[in-house]
């Protein structure tokens, strides 16, 4: 099933899209059915009418102070070109959006790379390396946090089993990360003869392409870079464990290691089972997680309703404020011949 184009050229529909959506509704079904039917909704009631919103403010002035951490992170990983903040700031906000409506596409990160191309001096496909390079820091940070979980406090078996699978995953991956870029022109140019072979013409279009991707990761092999990079990245981290403890407060819970088991299991879960918005999944993780530390399921869930308020709609208000300001024309400036429209 397709459509013919205004140039000729057919329009194929994404049947590899709609499948994940259906994937996605179907996940959020079934964790949306869990919840309705194994919840004491009038402890849910009890827990939001008792709750102390006050502590909402420090929530929310956390999440907004990811926003800035996140924006300077990226910057910091264009280690040779300079983008913005307000920019940074506001490609990361809309490819969240995006992110919220396709969630396992990851259709935000491209859309993220494109809309900072068009207005900044940098190429698509560097934008993309920074974006790999982002995930590799909050991988890093996830492996870290679950680590001093592990070790500080006793906790189930299927978390010690998922920590040290993601620590082995990562470890692979950075080896090979590292591997790659030692080795980068010796197989930049076994790829260009490769290319050349196959399609001469392809080659012209692809080789600049991942040129600029190739130095965009080398960015993690520049200390200054990586530097600000970790700080940043802990920075975001830090700031998202206290947006958790402020909620979780409000409703008379503590503590700080249950703060970060949450982030980590969102962190792994949301990647895990994608739905749109992250719905259901995102509420049935809060009470699996502040299960493990004594917060009862109607509580709990209470929490989840509120945390994933404040962490999605913040993110959705600025995303429209701010791409609104920037709308217009925009003439881009580019950094060199190799930047792709």
């Amino acid at each position: 099933m397709a459509e013919v184009g205004a140039g000729g050229r057919r329009r194929g529909v994404s049947w590899s899209a709609a499948l994940r959506w259906v994937f996605g509704l179907a996940v959020l079904g079934l964790v949306v059915w869990l919840l309705v039917t194994g919840t004491d909704w009038g402890a849910v009631a009890d827990s939001l009418v008792a709750a102390d919103y006050g502590w909402l403010a420090l929530a929310l002035a956390a999440i907004l102070g990811t926003f800035v951490t996140r924006g300077l992170r990226w910057r910091a990983l264009f280690h040779r070109d300079r983008v913005g903040l307000v920019a940074a700031i506001t490609a990361i906000l809309v490819g969240q959006a995006i992110n919220a409506g396709l969630p396992v596409a990851r259709s935000g990160d491209v859309a993220r790379a494109v809309w900072v191309g068009q207005r900044e001096p940098v190429g698509v496909s560097q934008a993309i390396g920074t974006i790999v390079l982002e995930k590799v820091w909050d991988l890093l940070a996830l492996c870290a946090a679950g680590l001093v979980l592990l070790l500080a406090w006793p906790l189930p078996a299927w978390f010690s089993q998922s920590t040290w699978a993601v620590v082995g995953a990562a470890a692979v991956g950075l080896g090979a990360l590292y591997l790659g870029l030692a080795w980068q022109r010796p197989l930049l140019r076994l790829t260009t003869r490769v290319m050349q072979r196959l399609s001469g013409r392809a080659s012209g279009m692809v080789m600049p392409r991942l040129e600029q991707l190739v130095a965009a990761l080398d960015a993690a092999r520049q200390p200054q870079s990586a530097a600000k990079a970790g700080i940043w990245t802990f920075a975001t981290w830090a700031l998202g464990a206290l947006a958790n403890w402020a909620v979780m407060r409000a409703f008379g819970v503590g503590s700080w290691p249950g703060a970060l088991f949450l982030e980590v299991t969102l962190m792994l879960g949301g990647a895990a089972v994608p739905t749109p918005g992250r719905i259901g999944v995102f509420e049935g993780i809060t009470v699996v997680s502040l299960g493990q530390f004594g917060v009862a399921a109607g509580p709990a869930l209470a929490i989840g309703v509120v945390l994933h308020a404040v962490v999605l709609v913040p993110a959705l208000v600025s995303a429209a404020a701010l791409s609104l300001a920037r709308a217009g024309p925009s003439s881009p400036r580019r950094p060199s011949p190799v930047a792709e429209s």
